[in-house]
């Protein structure tokens, strides 16, 4: 395993990192290592930081013998936060990371189910997220995941399609209720045909 130095962590003084937690990110297939200062909101250490590589070649390395890392090589770290774009900004918790370094959706203004439910699939915002301690790997980039989750998946459950049957009815009734004439001509010509389709 690679071991990890300062010069690995792209502008970071020696005091800085002795204030903060790495943290390793990927997106998009690309690696790399920033450090999080303590009651630092993840997303503000992205942007913060550079995420352009140290030169592994001044090192004698290349991409594939610096322990796997490499520069993200974002121009923009995906988020929409501040143009009011709410969870443009989240990431995965990776299955290896020591997730008890993570302090996850702190303040975030999300209802306590999209709450819930973001920290049980294992998703952060990264704007309200802060890391407590070393260990925690991020894959960035994971709106459109998280979009399914909190809205497509919940409105498909059992529960949700219960309501919207129920909801449906309801309105179906009004509109029969409001045209009785009409209703009572479909009921016929249903009764003429003998089939049971409404």
């Amino acid at each position: 395993d690679h071991a990890q130095s300062s010069e690995d962590f792209v502008g970071l003084g020696v005091d800085e990192e002795q204030q903060s937690y790495p943290v390793q990110v990927r997106h998009q297939g690309h690696v790399a290592t920033i450090f999080v200062r303590k009651d630092e909101p993840i997303l503000q250490a992205l942007e913060r930081q550079s995420t352009l590589p140290t030169n592994p070649k001044a090192r004698g390395e290349n991409d594939e013998t610096n322990g796997g890392k490499s520069s993200l090589a974002l121009s923009h770290i995906p988020h929409e936060c501040r143009r009011g774009n709410c969870l443009t900004c989240s990431s995965r918790i990776e299955e290896t990371s020591e997730t008890q370094n993570v302090l996850a959706n702190v303040d975030n203004g999300l209802s306590p189910t999209v709450a819930s439910e973001l920290a049980r699939s294992g998703y952060i915002l990264t704007c309200c997220s802060f890391v407590t301690g070393p260990g925690v790997t991020l894959e960035l980039d994971q709106n459109e995941q998280v979009w399914d989750i909190v809205y497509r998946k919940r409105i498909c459950d059992t529960n949700s399609k219960q309501i919207a049957t129920e909801a449906q009815a309801r309105l179906l009734r009004r509109v029969d209720e409001e045209n009785v004439g009409k209703w009572k001509r479909r009921m016929e010509e249903v009764w003429k045909r003998g089939d049971g389709d409404v």
